[in-house]
């Protein structure tokens, strides 16, 4: 463990508040998954039982229902699931296979969950080396992104439980970091076979996942530079920006055929029983002017608060009017801009990371319209982009960055807080034991944490060039 902590420290983007914000997510998450009813989401016991299902050899059937049933929990009458791909129940099927085959159901839905609370600490990881890689000027930023991620509700509670929503997120961040790297430094062998690899897992995983894939495709084409062996110009750029696709092609397109065989289209939707979605089909227009649309696919914030509360909105709007606050004082005094190269690819940097989130809410606004519900989990397909917006305004502010951070963070425990509701559990013994020593945990890294930024801040300044001058070395040492 040490020797990692030493590997990730010569990296930028791996300080020690990052690390802190991985154990701030981790123990909340620990202590949400000590706190729920197992199984007792709509959705959790499918994808308990599409795991288990694996575990012995099936893909499942939307009509079939579930074959895997606890006397516990909620009873979908069918397999919700079914439609997603494979790879996140490959991961989660030898973990909960023998104890479930044992007899131990709730211990097998607890270390289902231990799965998704690794997973939440990997989305703090990669969220903060996303922003390194988009934003590599900004030193506050990593830091930042990962004390927003780790404080955002969703986050913490698809990391205590079962739901596949917590590998497609980890995904979508690197697949975010991938397509930064590539515009800001280039693609060569290894960022190539990344993206592959990125692109291939997302789309085993989620059919939404193809928002990002369309990214890393059109970043790679528009790369920096491409160091491919002899290739070079535009055929070197035609099989970067193609390769990724290739590969996550081969990986999923047999199941989305499947899809389409099982239920006449390729997300796996069934157009038979109508009976699953008991909502009316709304115009596009009436769904954009829904507030509760907003409140439910943008509620990344909400934790267990009422979705009317205030809260949620102010977590996420009030860093952004700060953020545009800081970028007009910085019109104002008339910084030094940045040469034109490095001011193009900040531009298509925050293009990118744009364009996803307005498809993305597009997608949503015709999901919704088309019967399907305002669920605030599915903001994980764009939580690099919120968590990137939210740090920016909190981490603009130079030495006072830490305080506005701090002030942030306290409001931001109040959702938080509304996460763990101790005896919950009565069914798993010292469930509560467990639940107040992680969220002890959790509290105490985040006040180190925050205690760190302070010292990062308010360093002198000629601390501070050092150390910006031994990153760079190292970042330079580091690059591909």
């Amino acid at each position: 463990m040490p020797h990692l902590l030493t590997r990730l420290q010569r990296h930028a983007w791996a300080t020690p508040v990052v690390l802190l914000a991985v154990v701030v997510v981790t123990a909340a998450s620990v202590a949400r998954a000590f706190t729920t009813g197992p199984l007792g989401s709509a959705d959790e016991p499918a994808h308990l039982d599409y795991a288990l299902q694996v575990w012995h050899g099936h893909l499942p059937q939307f009509a079939d229902g579930l074959r895997y049933r606890a006397p516990f929990g909620a009873q979908p009458p069918v397999q919700w699931v079914a439609q997603h791909p494979p790879l996140f129940y490959l991961l989660v099927a030898p973990v909960v296979g023998p104890a479930w085959d044992a007899g131990h159901l709730v211990l097998a839905v607890l270390l289902g969950r231990m799965v998704s609370v690794v997973l939440s600490g990997g989305l703090v990881l990669a969220a903060g080396w996303a922003a390194s890689r988009a934003f590599p000027g900004a030193r506050r930023l990593p830091s930042s992104v990962a004390v927003v991620t780790a404080l955002t509700g969703i986050v913490v509670v698809q990391g205590g439980s079962v739901y596949n929503d917590s590998l497609y997120a980890v995904l979508c961040a690197l697949a975010g970091g991938v397509a930064a790297s590539a515009i800001r430094r280039g693609v060569g062998p290894g960022l190539l076979v990344a993206g592959a690899l990125v692109a291939a897992a997302g789309m085993s995983t989620r059919l939404s996942f193809g928002i990002w894939l369309a990214a890393v495709v059109v970043a790679f084409a528009l790369a920096r530079g491409v160091r491919l062996g002899r290739l070079r110009g535009l055929l070197a750029r035609g099989v970067v920006a193609v390769v990724p696709l290739v590969v996550a092609g081969a990986a999923s397109v047999w199941f989305y055929l499947r899809n389409r065989r099982l239920t006449g289209t390729f997300s796996g939707r069934p157009t038979t029983w109508e009976g699953h979605v008991p909502r009316e089909r709304r115009t596009d227009v009436q769904v954009v002017a829904d507030p509760d649309f907003w409140r439910g696919i943008f509620g990344a914030f909400r934790g267990a608060l009422d979705p009317l509360t205030a809260t949620p909105w102010l977590l996420l709007l009030v860093p952004v009017l700060l953020g545009v606050l800081a970028l007009v004082l910085r019109l104002v005094v008339r910084r030094p801009r940045p040469e034109r190269g490095e001011l193009l690819r900040t531009g298509l940097v925050v293009a990118m990371f744009a364009v996803v989130t307005v498809l993305f809410t597009v997608a949503e606004v015709r999901y919704v319209a088309g019967g399907g519900g305002t669920i605030n989990r599915y903001v994980l397909t764009v939580q690099l982009p919120i968590a990137l917006l939210v740090a920016a305004g909190l981490s603009a502010w130079g030495r006072a960055s830490w305080a506005v951070l701090t002030v942030w963070s306290v409001l931001a425990l109040l959702p938080y807080r509304s996460l763990v509701v101790l005896g919950s559990v009565p069914s798993v013994p010292g469930a509560d034991t467990v639940a107040v020593a992680a969220s002890v945990v959790s509290v105490v890294a985040l006040v180190v944490a925050l205690l760190g930024c302070a010292v990062r801040d308010l360093r002198p300044a000629d601390g501070r060039r050092a150390r910006a001058s031994r990153q760079r070395r190292a970042s330079r040492s580091t690059a591909r």
